[in-house]
């Protein structure tokens, strides 16, 4: 990938190109899965996406113990 995650600068763009061929595939491949199934990606960081419609579904608090 072209940077480690929660790197803000330019680099961590989408469209940034000035990354070899390999990078830039990985992150097609990432961004192409990730939206078939209905994530929609952040233009600003390869790594960040949000599920499209996630405001209709409720939050759950539920400690990490707590799930099996």
């Amino acid at each position: 990938m072209p940077t480690v995650f929660d790197d803000f600068t330019e680099k961590a763009h989408h469209d940034y190109g000035d990354v070899p061929l390999e990078v830039r595939t990985n992150r097609a491949l990432l961004r192409s899965v990730m939206q078939k199934h209905g994530f929609v990606p952040l233009e600003t960081e390869w790594w960040h996406y949000d599920f499209s419609g996630w405001q209709n579904f409720p939050l759950m608090d539920i400690p990490f113990e707590l799930i099996q």
